[in-house]
């Protein structure tokens, strides 16, 4: 979530002095990759030292004690120009060969430990990759890291305990939530100690380095009239001493700390207030703190004024624009960004967030979601999680009147607290979802968490015993339940950061085994999603990985319990900084196509593709299957040739044509990152057209697990969103956004049980078979998953028919037992269950119902006026 590139936090100048500041005529240095850790104490780095050559793995290092920016990144800074280092890194550099460490280096942030990466072998990128890459990267201009988050995740790291202690913390979700909780006040206590005892005697560098470090303590922890101060601090140190490059920079994270707190630091959970946070605003809906949002704008004209080329501040300035509820209008000519840039060329209908009223408006930070059918009532419920290690997993259930009830306490779920990611699973066949918890993703290695549905409403945290936590633990947001060798049991792959990848066997008898080194799929990146289909139609479950700063994996099955990596060959290893991923049918052909976001910490970037200015960092990506083992890259065929920052990312057919739609969040800790998520609309399967105006769908802040389900059985899918950044400083409501249905098209949802594959169903393919009045005969396919690596929706497959539609056949492949059934008769608009083997299925219409129940009225009353 945080920023890696070393070029970005030395623009930030009161962060770390690693980058040479008088600059100067070039000595003939020449690029090297490398890695870095910097600590507080020679102590400290002098014990790092020694683990390194006792063998310890450097990112795993740097990633635990590292102070410096790249620590999320395992200190990767990529290639670094040695000119452009300070000449005491330049010195220690000479002579280190790759591979190497150098020694112990005192700079003014602190004492820094460098080691120069080793050529890569021949699977891994090529100089010209490397080259497009460092390339990419050079021309971005990153964002400011200016949330607090840093500081905030630095004062946890200080907060560590050591040697085996650490393990047992990492194992105790205790003693996990009261470090997050009380680290950050020790570190603002320890600020404050510090500027009050040696404050006089600092010169302005580090005063205002002090000064800075405090606000943003106080600005993750939602102080945001305290940070303020202490930023106001730093900007008046900087004019006095004449750094006007530092004061100028203080200036826009002044601006961007009052537009954050002119619209985000009200925790009321209000449908006026969702409303007006959606993006682009409506005139009239005020909700901010108008004086806050002019401050904003003053700070923010002034860099604009000396830069008017500047991308990042024209967005922010009509951000702030709109949050004094003066956009368009008031904003000066030479400004603006016109309304028109925004529009959406294709009206779907507007989707009301309706999670308020139907009791899900949970407010909080980053987290995930899955929408299953845990106690198989036939009604959708809502699973939730936070990063927060002290928020506890909130199990919203469906009552079937268009509201839920959260009882995660009564399902003994109260205990599970963190967790970025969650998804689903029936691992052990008993016919009831199970649940898995993913911690630790961009922070520090702690324990996932196995929860065994009991089919009672309760859940069982079997972790343990499972062998799930046999090992070393890992961070991880990314994970996919697959059966690997179709002996009808769920194995579980998790993707890691910067640790190798693991696949665990399920014996059948509750536990697991690792397999991950003997069947070829233990590689080590900086992995972000982890997402399987069997790409070849060979009967087997491939596996994809997306990669945070290197080439992606395609992990091809061998059907042996082995798996060859075949990503470069295939035509799916980039983009180089990918995120979100998926499998999916886009266009209907029968082959499961490839989709993979890019992620740039770049504001301008994203602002330059609204805008229609060109971009430089890397787009999306859609890959085409072609049928042959490879795939084409067809980005900018399809109209998807832009730059976003998603996150949470999903899919789903929100108008029931039959065509795969998606739905992603946006966003990174920082504040200056504020960005609508985006809902693009698939043309049968031609286009994507970006809907997020029309549909209301753009909701600010920052978007992470996303799921897409028919909650009230109604025969379209709604879509949830759990908002918020990872710290306390950035938290936000969560989303339902009801659809509107106004598409007239017909539907049906399947849910498959397994009986010699696994019960889930996981990995099965249905073919729905259809025509359409006056279009002819086509067919609609689905493999059974809960769609993208961000957020899980239902297992059950919601099959969009388009319009007028007869059904000619359904059919169905089960993996383990590679067998095909096929039902025709099928009536539209209803739910089917097929059972493995038989004959028959069952079908039946359910009550549908208006999500939000009585509150529902009220609420679309008071959004009508906006």
């Amino acid at each position: 979530m945080r920023r890696t590139r070393l070029r970005r936090v030395f623009e930030i100048l009161i962060l770390l002095w690693i980058i040479d500041p008088a600059g100067g005529e070039s000595d003939g240095g020449h690029d090297v990759p490398v890695e870095l850790i910097v600590t507080g104490t020679p102590e400290e780095a002098n014990k790092i030292l020694n683990s390194i050559h006792a063998g310890e793995e450097f990112g795993a290092l740097a990633r635990q004690y590292s102070i410096d920016a790249s620590a999320d990144a395992g200190g990767q800074l990529g290639t670094v120009d040695t000119d452009s280092l300070r000449e005491e890194l330049k010195d220690a550099l000479r002579g280190i060969k790759p591979g190497e460490v150098t020694g112990v280096i005192k700079i003014p942030a602190g004492y820094a430990i460098l080691k120069v990466l080793k050529e890569p072998e021949s699977a891994d990128p090529t100089e010209a990759d490397r080259d497009r890459a460092a390339t990419a990267l050079k021309n971005v201009r990153l964002i400011p890291d200016d949330s607090g988050y840093g500081e905030f995740f630095q004062a946890i790291r200080n907060s560590l305990p050591t040697g085996s202690d650490l393990r047992a913390w990492q194992l105790d979700l205790k003693r996990v939530c009261a470090t997050r909780e009380q680290a950050p006040h020790d570190g603002i206590a320890a600020m404050q100690k510090l500027i009050a005892n040696e404050g006089a005697a600092m010169d302005t560098f580090h005063l205002g380095y002090s000064h800075y470090t405090l606000g943003q303590l106080w600005s993750s922890q939602r102080d945001f009239d305290d940070a303020i101060k202490e930023l106001d601090v730093v900007y008046q140190l900087a004019l006095s001493a004449s750094n006007y490059p530092l004061a100028w920079h203080m200036e826009e994270v002044l601006g961007t700390s009052y537009l954050h707190r002119a619209a985000f630091a009200d925790p009321a959970i209000d449908p006026v207030i969702n409303q007006a946070l959606l993006f682009p605003s409506h005139p009239g809906t005020l909700h901010t703190k108008r004086a806050d949002a002019e401050k904003a704008i003053d700070y923010l004209s002034r860099g604009l004024k000396r830069e008017p080329s500047n991308t990042e501040l024209q967005w922010l300035v009509n951000l702030a624009y709109m949050a004094a509820d003066e956009y368009p209008s008031q904003v000066p000519k030479e400004f603006l960004i016109p309304p028109s840039t925004f529009a959406s060329k294709e009206d779907l209908g507007r989707f009301l967030d309706v999670a308020p009223a139907a009791g899900l408006a949970t407010y909080g930070n980053a987290g995930g979601v899955v929408i299953d059918d845990f106690d198989n009532d036939g009604l959708l419920d809502v699973v939730t999680s936070q990063i927060d290690d002290c928020a506890p997993l909130r199990f919203f259930h469906n009552n079937g009147d268009g509201t839920f009830t959260d009882r995660a306490g009564a399902a003994g779920l109260g205990g599970q607290t963190g967790g970025l990611n969650i998804i689903q699973a029936d691992y052990n066949n008993d016919g009831c979802v199970d649940l898995l918890v993913l911690r630790g993703g961009w922070e520090i290695p702690r324990r996932h968490s196995l929860l065994r549905n009991n089919c009672d409403g309760t859940f069982t945290d079997v972790t343990a015993q499972s062998g799930l936590l046999d090992g070393p633990l890992s961070s991880s947001q990314s994970a996919v339940w697959l059966d690997i060798d179709n002996d009808g049991k769920l194995d579980l792959f998790i993707a890691n950061e910067n640790a190798p990848s693991q696949l665990f066997l399920n014996k059948g008898d509750g536990t697991f085994v690792d397999i991950s080194h003997e069947a070829g799929i233990d590689r080590t990146a900086f992995s972000k999603a982890a997402v399987s289909a069997d790409y070849d139609n060979d009967g087997y479950p491939d596996i994809y990985v997306s990669n945070f700063n290197g080439d992606n994996f395609l992990y091809h099955n061998n059907g042996d319990r082995t798996f060859t990596e075949v990503a470069r060959p295939a035509g799916v290893n980039w983009p180089w900084m990918s995120f979100g991923a998926w499998f999916f049918d886009y266009d209907n052909d029968g082959r499961p196509d490839l989709f993979v976001t890019s992620y740039f910490f770049s504001l301008e970037e994203v602002a330059r593709s609204y805008m229609g200015l060109p971009r430089k960092g890397e787009t999306l990506k859609l890959y085409r299957n072609l049928g042959d083992g490879k795939f084409e890259d067809v980005t900018s065929a399809v109209k998807l040739d832009r730059v976003f920052m998603p996150m949470g990312a999903n899919f789903g057919d929100i108008d029931n044509d039959g065509f795969l739609d998606i739905y992603m969040g946006s966003g990174n800790p920082a504040f200056t990152s504020t960005l609508p998520n985006v809902l693009l609309h698939n043309q049968g399967g031609k286009r994507f057209v970006d809907i997020t105006t029309s549909s209301g769908t753009g909701a600010l802040a920052k978007g992470h697990g996303i799921a897409f389900g028919d909650l009230n059985n109604d025969g379209d899918e709604d879509l949830f969103v759990v908002m918020g950044g990872p710290q306390p400083g950035d938290r936000s409501p969560s989303r339902l956004f009801e659809n509107p249905g106004k598409h007239g098209n017909d539907w049906i949802t399947v849910r498959l049980v397994g009986v010699r594959s696994n019960r889930s169903a996981i990995g099965a393919r249905i073919a729905v078979t259809v025509v359409n009045q006056g279009q002819g005969r086509r067919t609609i396919w689905r493999t059974v998953g809960s769609g993208g690596s961000f957020g899980a929706s239902p297992l059950q497959q919601h099959v969009g028919l388009g319009k007028s539609a007869r059904i000619e056949k359904v059919e169905v492949w089960w993996p383990a037992s590679k067998t095909k059934q096929t039902f025709e008769g099928v009536a539209v608009n209803q739910f089917l269950e097929i059972k493995e083997f038989e004959k028959s299925f069952t079908g039946e219409t359910r009550r549908s119902f208006q999500l939000g129940g009585p509150a529902r009225s009220a609420q679309r009353r008071n959004a009508s006026g906006l």
